[in-house]
C-alpha cells in the first residue's frame, strides 16, 4: 500500500518563514512524493506568503487572520485537505521546525502497513543526533527504561529495536492514515500551546493502533531560547503552567490515558527545579492541576 499511498502533509505556522524553508526544502527530495501541503498561517505573515507561492509541491495556504493555535491551525489545515483531496490517504502532521531526511515519509508509511497501525511516530533528534523525544510505549516497563537511556539515540534503539505500541507522543512529525483521523476528530483548538499533541495523539491511539517507529528519526530543530531575558522567562512560567494545566486535563477527558497520570509528580518537580520552591510556585502548580482536573483546558 506505501506505493499507493496519497500523503498530503498539514502544518500550521505563525512568523516562521525561516523555519519553514528549511521544512518546505526537505520535502520535495522525500522518495515517496507527497501528493500536497495545506499550510495555516496563523499571522497572518508575508514572508510566509512569499514562502508559499514558490513550493515546488501543490500548497493551499490558509491564512485566518487571527491566531488559531496549533491544534486549531491543524484542525483547519486537515479539514482543507480532506475537502481539497478527497483521495488522500494519509495526513502527515508537521511541525514547522522539523527537517525531513528523504527516505522519513516512505519508511513511516512502511512501518504503518506492516504494523496495520492508525498512527506511527518517529524518535525525534536535534540536527546533531543527539536523542530529544520518544514515542511514549504502552508497556510502562519499556518507558522507564527509554527515560533512563536520556538522549543516547543508540541505547534507546538497543532498548527498542524494532517499531512498538505506542500510547502518545509529542507532535512534530506524525503520521495519521485517513479513516483513523476521521475517527478520532482533529485536534482540539481549544488547548492553547503545550499538551494538545499529547491529547490528540492519545485519542489517535484509542480509535486505531498506533506505533513508534524507532527506525525513523526526523530531525528536530525549533528556534533557541533565550533564558537570560526576564520576558523571556515569564513567558516560560506561563506556558509550564499551561502545559501543567492541559496534562492534567487529558488525564481526566482521554478515553484511554495510560499511564499519563504517572508523569503529573514529575512534571510538578521541574516546575519547581525551573522557578524555584516558593508559595507562588506551588500554588502555580495547584492552581493548574486543579483546573485540569476540573476539565478546563489551558486557553479557554
Amino acid at each position: 500500500m506505501s506505493e499507493n499511498a496519497k500523503v498530503v502533509a498539514i502544518i500550521a505556522t505563525r512568523f516562521r518563514a525561516d523555519l519553514l524553508l528549511r521544512l518546505f526544502e526537505s520535502l520535495p527530495r522525500q522518495t515517496l512524493r507527497l501528493a500536497a501541503m495545506v499550510v495555516t498561517d496563523n499571522g497572518p505573515d508575508p514572508a510566509t506568503l512569499a514562502l508559499a507561492l514558490k513550493s515546488p509541491l501543490p500548497l493551499e495556504l490558509l491564512s485566518p487572520k487571527k491566531n488559531l493555535g496549533y491544534g486549531g491551525g491543524l484542525a483547519l489545515a486537515g479539514q482543507r485537505a480532506l475537502e481539497k483531496f478527497p483521495d488522500l490517504t494519509h495526513l502527515l502532521v508537521l511541525d514547522d521546525d522539523v527537517i525531513l531526511s528523504p527516505g522519513d515519509v516512505e519508511n513511516l508509511t512502511r512501518s504503518m502497513d506492516q504494523h496495520q497501525a492508525g498512527t506511527v511516530a518517529p524518535f525525534l533528534t536535534n540536527p546533531s543526533g543527539i536523542l530529544q523525544e520518544v514515542p511514549e510505549p504502552i508497556l510502562w516497563s519499556l518507558a522507564r527504561s527509554l527515560r533512563k537511556a536520556g538522549q543516547n539515540l543508540e541505547k534507546a534503539r538497543a532498548l527498542a529495536p524494532s517499531a512498538y505500541p505506542m500510547a502518545w507522543c509529542v507532535g512534530p512529525c506524525l503520521l495519521i492514515r485517513k479513516d483513523a483521523w476521521l475517527r478520532a476528530g482533529p485536534p482540539r483548538s481549544d488547548m492553547l500551546a503545550y499538551g494538545d499533541d499529547v491529547e490528540f495523539s492519545l485519542r489517535l491511539s484509542a480509535v486505531a493502533p498506533a506505533w513508534a517507529e524507532p527506525g525513523v528519526t526526523v530531525i528536530h530543530a525549533p528556534p533557541e531560547d533565550n533564558p537570560n531575558l526576564d520576558t523571556d522567562l515569564a513567558a516560560h512560567y506561563r506556558k509550564f503552567g499551561m502545559l501543567l494545566q492541559n496534562l492534567a486535563f487529558t488525564c481526566v477527558i482521554s478515553p484511554r490515558a495510560r499511564h499519563l497520570p504517572f508523569y503529573l509528580p514529575g512534571n510538578a518537580r521541574r516546575f519547581f527545579r525551573t522557578f524555584g520552591l516558593s508559595a507562588q510556585t506551588i500554588l502555580e502548580v495547584a492552581r493548574r492541576y486543579s483546573l485540569g482536573l476540573l476539565g478546563i483546558p489551558a486557553g479557554r
